[in-house]
């Protein structure tokens, strides 16, 4: 009788990893009909929020969600960085900076004097996404990102396949399901300029879209403004919106194409 031949492919080393945020992303992995999937295609080694005793050898991929707010974030970056071949931003504040990098466009001892009224002592930076801090490989946006997305992603690198994002916008989506166009009903939604993925979750569910997987690379964020300003938003209005999750990414890729809108 022949013997079968064991598969002794190894499996991909990861670890998922967290800085400054809420887990929401990491717990996103961890959801029962995601995490069984994608334990069978990898080696989870380190994962700090569910593991007690984790790996700190080398890894292949390294998964990091949260912002950078501080000196210590940014020293862990750059110790997972040396240990991995690969870096994936997880979730909206890794990939844009999200909710948190809403103090760079307030006054920032206000801020903190509101969140922490009695802990004067304490220090932050800018917050900002980790590409300002290490080479970063591959998005996963979102807040929080897609199950879906993540599977894929996995599977993609297990495969030997290439993984890309769509560059289509949310808009595109919501025309492939057949929703009403919340603009057309008086809602300052950003599907237009909003990078596409994540099935028009938040419109699907006659929610606007606040842009949290960022610009989609060819938005025109000039005509979408004449757009708005045709609806009879102003430009506050629309400056707000787009500070939500991704205001950083929206004011580069602005800045990039002519000039920041002005509040």
């Amino acid at each position: 009788m022949k013997q079968k031949k064991e598969n002794t492919t190894e499996k991909l080393k990861i670890g998922l990893y967290g800085i400054s945020g809420c887990a929401g992303c990491l717990l996103t992995v961890i959801y029962e009909d995601c995490f069984t999937e994608i334990n069978e295609l990898v080696d989870i080694k380190a994962f700090p929020l569910i593991k007690e005793d984790n790996y700190k050898g080398p890894l292949d991929y390294c998964f990091i969600e949260g912002t950078v707010c501080f000196d210590e974030d940014i020293i862990t970056l750059k110790k997972l960085r040396k240990r991995s071949k690969y870096i994936v931003a997880l979730g909206a504040c890794s990939h844009v900076g999200g909710v948190p990098s809403m103090k760079n466009f307030l006054n920032k001892d206000k801020v903190m004097r509101f969140v922490y009224p009695k802990y004067n002592h304490l220090k932050s930076t800018n917050p900002t996404p980790i590409n300002k801090h290490i080479k970063v490989d591959y998005y996963l946006p979102q807040c929080p990102p897609s199950k879906k997305e993540i599977l894929e992603f996995v599977q993609a690198i297990t495969s030997n396949r290439p993984f890309r994002l769509t560059e289509d916008p949310v808009c595109f989506e919501c025309r492939k399901k057949g929703n009403p166009c919340l603009l057309n009903q008086g809602q300052l939604c950003l599907g237009p300029i909003t990078r596409g993925g994540c099935d028009a979750l938040c419109p699907t569910n006659d929610t606007i879209c606040y842009g949290c997987r960022g610009p989609c690379p060819d938005a025109n964020i000039h005509a979408f403004k004449e757009l708005l300003k045709e609806k009879g938003y102003t430009q506050k209005e629309l400056v707000a919106k787009m500070q939500t999750f991704a205001g950083l990414q929206f004011k580069e890729f602005e800045e990039e194409k002519s000039t920041w809108l002005e509040k």
